[in-house]
């Protein structure tokens, strides 16, 4: 199955992490690559059929680059373990993101470790709408399928909130985003597609959430 390389390829390159052994193996991952591109063409065009709103034109525009940017971070690999594949409406606002990992395969949306001044405007909005965020966590297709990223939330109260605010735990979070964990199986079933679709579409109300924080002004 086409699918399965793409771990076969992943499996490889982690066990000869190195620009030497990527150079003799450039068309392998290549390869690997079209298969990525080949797997989510199809479930852009069923999003982009649903929701026009994505500016990536194709699969291929929308796989990370698959080498760690050494110069922010010398500690990590060469390469990443996965494929890292990202649908959005721009430049620094929320996304939507699946990772074909070795570990993981994630399926995520959100805005991740904003800066100060993102930040701000999210908590500013959960402040003002606290409710209709909590209403979007709170339906039953995220509540079955999703989980808020809270690993990096603050234990203390969040500068110029009253530690008894009503959507305190909301307010704390330093990444608005959410996540689902998935498996190789689900990768290789007939059923992917949708699955990817249907996590877009339980997802954009909290992206809608969250750009419209970070863009009005």
């Amino acid at each position: 199955m086409a699918r399965k390389d793409i771990f076969k390829f992943l499996e490889a390159l982690n066990e000869n992490n190195s620009k030497e052994w990527m150079d003799k193996n450039r068309s392998w991952y290549e390869s690997a690559k079209g298969e990525v591109i080949d797997l989510f063409d199809p479930i852009l065009e069923s999003i982009k059929e649903v929701d026009p709103r994505i500016i990536q034109p194709n699969a291929r525009k929308s796989i990370s680059r698959i080498n760690n940017n050494l110069m922010f971070h010398p500690d990590r690999p060469t390469y990443k373990d996965h494929f890292g594949v990202v649908f959005g409406y721009g430049r620094g606002l929320a996304d939507f993101y699946v990772g074909l990992g070795l570990r993981e395969i994630d399926v995520a949306g959100g805005l991740w470790h904003p800066d100060s001044e993102k930040l701000k405007k999210v908590r500013q909005e959960i402040d003002y709408e606290g409710k209709r965020l909590t209403e979007i966590i709170k339906s039953s297709a995220f509540q079955d399928t999703f989980e808020l990223y809270k690993a990096d939330a603050l234990k203390t109260t969040p500068k110029g909130y009253a530690k008894d605010h009503e959507f305190i735990e909301l307010l704390r979070l330093k990444s608005l985003a959410a996540f689902r964990q998935i498996t190789r199986k689900d990768v290789y079933s007939n059923g992917f597609k949708d699955m990817i679709v249907e996590s877009y579409m339980t997802l954009v109300p909290m992206l809608d959430f969250i750009n419209t924080a970070i863009t009005d002004e």
